[in-house]
């Protein structure tokens, strides 16, 4: 340890303390003065390599200095004439070195890990992820060599802030940060001393009897140090750390034995960390290591068990089979800490179960399996026990409360828009979640964890194993005269909703009126009425069976209950009553359509009421019964209901801000509704084209002023401004052409936004713009055909899977435009050759991203097949049948995995052509050997035809082996059918009966009777 810290310090330059002294010292420095600074700062690091050394190895020798004595004559000379405020400070106030020295080590730190450019001169090019083309500046070798023992030697320093900004500084500079973009500048592999001298530190630390402070700072800042390393990158700190790797966990299980906390806590941090890659060293120890963490089981520090509890939850997840042997005694220790009276304890213990029941089903051992399942009986009270509010709690939730109906507006930037999506839209993800639960915060919690654990354990062990050892509690806290107790029963009853739902049908003819009752109850804590909301959302299918049943007026009752809550004057009601008549929506369907219109009045009268956070969920639900309830929203006078007060507020929210966050659920929201109402919407879609096309004007402007330097999210306007226009094509489909002649602003511009879209940096837009694009090619393709050539233009440009997003939309808009050039092959003529190569780089999975990884991208093969499949049918012969050796097995792969109907019999028919267009195709496609290989794919591509939608046919081994039930080729395709057939016996014939007879051989014994019984082969 001495011998890498002795070595004398030289003292820094006055030119650079002066530039510290201004940066750390900003109360008496003035802002232009700083601005200097920073300048001054930047041009000095990027004017070359030994300009860029030199001031990083000046940020180093001040970081190290303790006291501005050590500085020689001739710099404090130019320190005095220099007589500005900062330097006067630095001379009065002790603390003020410290603070420069602070200041240093964090600009070492980040001229160390983000370097500038090597080249500074602004022509240089970059490449595709915009990094400069020169690299980066990189210490020249004989900086390095001084700067790395000054850091050491600060690792070790009295002062606990030096220490940390040292310690940062080293695993900035020693170790890499993919996930920041970071590459390390003196990595670890080219500094071989730093690892034994903080190892050597640690063992000096533990192994002083004499309370030396010197050895107790350096065990300090070594652990932080390592800490830190491990933190950013552990497998890279394992692989290059060298052989004095071997000896860091014995070191760090001796931290468990120290007397001090701090000491103990970094230890525990430093291992932990270590268990996601699992060295050998620790798996040498494994069984020291558990015993260590027995052993702090029961630490006086909170901190320390916190630590213990995490490192359990870590090895439950990550690697289960060490605790597999103990898990009883470790089971055990977590039921008790779940009840720790600290609250972080308590947490990372509840974490426990909420892992198990999450376990992949060849880690959770049966002895596991049967040993938790009998500590049910003993976890069902303290997890309810953990779904009460604490009373430090209440009283912040009552505080709240009266702030919450006080009436005081919500600023938009509070507010995190929730982004409705239409089932209806191509790539949606349909949410399954059956309403969140009402807790306002986002903060994970004791509450949170306790309800998400008992969610998943009723779902692991089912009602035969949870409801006995529950139900008792979850009584006694239903009935409970304390309204907090009985919030937490409501919450544990939600919980269970999924893994018990069926069992609980015995009571829910209770328990349904006693949630009705905490919920129209005006005596009711706010917490209570939400909570019970969203417990019945959870249980909204019971509701649904009842009406099925013969119970017609339950819906009408909790429509009525939920609706009169709505109007509530605490916003986390109005939110849960919205959220939870959501859920109801997606359950009930149809059968809510006797009470639209009431619905619609009480939801226009909540809109007039509203503020932020209760609008973006008002928004949301509105659009969901666009989704869910279909063209009725559209009939009769439920549209002038709700349509035109939705306008009047977006129009507002325009005027006062038009990049309002808060109208783009709003605005998401009349997508769907114009989408679904279809013709019905006429009456309000001029408006809404006007609306639309001035987001889009208004947030390009905006954006244009920003330089390029903006966040992806500031174009979420012109997103859901693109949705709803594409919302309108496809509700007026031929009509939407009128609409554009109606539109004396924007109808004559409206093709050159939607092409400036196309070309727009920010891929969601793109993305948007391309569905956009697809959809009038369906609906109003004459709007599109004056600008064809740039719009196919940027759809070919942007087939890249590297934006999958974008790439599934450019693919399926182009498919979408050669649905419509059936007939004219010359309108396609000049993008077929560059389709082709595009689609086949998808198909055949060549696609890689720019470090050469192979991109694979959910849905994009089908995509691609569906496009090559409609492209095939312009012209199979001159755009896909020359080129179909190249991609043919990849085709017959994607067109296997094509869900939709239409996208489907389009990719095949498409296929009959290409293949008969070019039969050699075979011979190629199998690299000129016999052609088994691809015929067997083009086989089992259309053996896809006859399985089951519904999965009833058998599991995936009986397809091979077993007695799988494949269903008859679609009756309504049978002319395709018919063209499946010829072609494959035009296939056997031109093999021959040989030839054919290795093909039949290579087939399971199922796909082989499917042929021959339904294509006669």
């Amino acid at each position: 340890m001495s011998a890498v810290s002795s070595p004398q310090v030289n003292p820094p330059s006055a030119d650079a303390l002066l530039l510290l002294a201004t940066l750390s010292n900003p109360a008496v420095t003035s802002h232009i003065e700083h601005t200097e600074a920073l300048a001054a700062r930047d041009r000095a690091l990027g004017a070359s390599p030994a300009s860029y050394g030199n001031l990083c190895t000046h940020f180093a020798r001040t970081l190290a200095m303790t006291s501005p004595s050590a500085l020689p004559e001739s710099e404090t000379a130019k320190l005095a004439q220099a007589q500005t405020p900062a330097l006067h400070q630095l001379q009065v106030d002790p603390n003020a070195w410290i603070s420069l020295r602070q200041m240093a080590g964090l600009l070492l730190k980040n001229a160390i890990a983000s370097p500038p450019p090597a080249n500074s001169d602004p022509s240089v090019q970059t490449d595709g992820l915009g990094r400069p083309a020169g690299g980066y500046m990189k210490l020249l070798p004989e900086y390095a060599a001084e700067i790395k023992p000054i850091l050491l030697r600060c690792v070790s320093d009295p002062d606990l802030n030096i220490r940390r900004v040292a310690s940062t500084t080293v695993s900035s500079a020693a170790i890499s940060n993919k996930a920041r973009g970071r590459m390390a500048n003196m990595p670890i592999s080219e500094w071989p001393e730093l690892l034994p001298y903080l190892l050597g530190c640690v063992e000096s630390g533990l192994t002083d009897t004499g309370r030396n402070e010197n050895a107790a700072a350096a065990l300090d800042g070594s652990l932080l140090t390592l800490r830190k390393m491990i933190e950013d990158n552990p497998t890279e700190f394992e692989h290059n750390a060298g052989p004095a790797f071997a000896n860091l966990v014995p070191l760090l299980l001796g931290t468990f034995q120290s007397p001090t906390d701090r000491v103990k806590k970094e230890g525990l941090r430093c291992i932990n960390n270590l268990i996601m890659t699992m060295p050998g060293g620790l798996i040498v120890h494994m069984n020291d290591y558990l015993g260590g963490l027995s052993a702090l089981a029961a630490d006086e520090s909170w901190e320390v068990r916190r630590l213990v509890c995490q490192a359990i939850v870590t090895m439950l997840s990550l690697r289960t089979e060490y605790l597999q042997p103990h898990f009883p005694a470790i089971a055990e220790f977590m039921l008790k800490a779940t009840s720790d009276p600290n609250e972080d304890v308590a947490l990372e213990a509840c974490e426990f179960w909420l892992t198990v029941a999450s376990l992949e089903e060849e880690a959770c051992t049966n002895e596991m399996y049967e040993y938790v399942g009998g500590l049910l009986p003993r976890l069902m009270p303290v997890l309810l026990r953990g779904m009460v509010y604490s009373e430090e709690q209440r009283i912040e939730l009552l505080d709240a409360n009266e702030l919450d109906e006080s009436n005081a507006a919500d600023r938009s930037q509070d507010v995190a828009p929730i982004f409705h999506t239409s089932s209806a839209k191509r790539g949606g993800d349909e949410s399954d979640d059956e309403g969140e639960d009402p807790d306002e915060d986002n903060d994970w919690n004791v509450r949170k964890c306790s309800a998400a654990s008992l969610d998943c354990l009723s779902s692991m062990y089912g009602p035969e194993v949870i409801l006995p050892p529950l139900l008792p509690g979850l009584k006694e806290s239903l009935e409970h005269s304390d309204e907090w107790i009985r919030e937490a029963g409501v919450l544990a009853l939600g919980a269970i909703a999924d893994g018990c739902s069926e069992a609980m049908v015995e009571h829910m003819g209770q328990l349904h009126p006693f949630l009705m009752a905490q919920l129209t109850d005006p005596s009711s804590i706010p917490q209570l009425k939400s909570i019970a909301a969203w417990c019945l959302g959870r249980y909204s299918h019971w509701a649904v069976d009842q009406v099925h049943a013969g119970q017609p007026d339950i819906l009408g009752q909790m429509t009525e209950a939920l609706m009169s809550r709505a109007l509530d004057a605490n916003r986390k009601v109005q939110v849960a009553m919205c959220s939870a008549f959501g859920v109801l929506v997606e359950a009930a369907g149809d059968l809510l359509v006797p009470y639209l219109e009431p619905v619609y009045r009480t939801l226009m009268q909540a809109l007039s009421m509203y503020h932020a956070r209760s609008l973006v969920t008002l928004f949301d639900i509105l659009g969901s019964m666009a989704d869910y309830l279909g063209p009725v929203i559209g009939e009769g006078s439920l549209p002038s209901i709700f349509v035109p007060p939705l306008l009047q507020v977006w129009h507002q929210l325009a005027r006062n801000n038009p990049l309002d966050r808060i109208s783009l659920p709003l605005v998401e929201c009349l997508a769907s509704t114009a989408l679904v109402m279809g013709a019905n919407y006429q009456p309000w879609a001029l408006q809404t084209f006007d609306g639309a096309m001035s987001m889009i004007e208004r947030c390009l402007m905006h954006l244009s002023t920003s330089e390029d330097n903006y966040a992806d999210e500031e174009a979420d306007p012109i997103v859901c401004a693109a949705d709803l226009l594409d919302g309108l094509v496809e509700g007026l489909g031929a009509n939407f052409p009128a609409l554009l002649t109606s539109s004396t602003r924007y109808g004559e511009h409206f093709l050159g936004v939607l092409h400036t879209l196309t070309a727009h940096d920010v891929p969601g837009v793109r993305m948007s713009a391309f569905a956009l694009f697809g959809d009038l090619a369906r609906r109003a393709p004459g709007i599109i055909q004056p600008g064809m050539n740039e719009l196919m233009a940027e759809a070919i440009a942007c087939i890249d899977p590297m934006y999958p997003s974008v790439c599934n939309n450019a693919v399926w808009s182009i498919g979408e435009v050669c649905v419509k050039c059936e007939g004219n092959p010359d309108s396609l003529k000049p993008y077929a050759p560059d389709i082709v190569e595009k689609l086949i780089t998808l198909l055949m999975g060549n696609a890689v991203s720019s470090e050469g990884h192979t991109l694979v991208v959910p849905g994009i093969a089908e995509n691609a097949s569906a496009a090559m499949g409609r492209l095939a049918k312009v012209n199979a012969a001159d755009f896909v049948g020359p080129e179909l050796g190249r991609f043919l097995l990849g085709w017959c792969e994607g067109m296997a995995k094509i869900t939709d109907p239409t996208e489907r019999r389009d990719a095949f028919q498409g296929f009959v052509l290409a293949l008969r267009s070019n039969p050699q195709a075979l011979q190629q496609a199998s690299h000129n050997r016999a052609p088994s290989s691809a015929i067997s794919s083009i086989l089992f591509a259309i053996s896809s035809w006859h399985i089951p939608e519904d999965g009833s046919g058998g599991s995936g081994a009986n397809l091979i082996s077993g007695d799988f039930a494949f269903s008859p080729f679609p009756p309504e395709e049978a002319e395709l059918g018919r063209a499946l057939t010829t072609l494959l016996q035009e296939i056997k014939a031109s093999l021959g009966e040989d030839a054919w007879g290795q093909v039949d051989k290579s087939l399971p014994v199922n796909v082989r009777r499917l042929f021959r019984e339904n294509y006669g082969l």
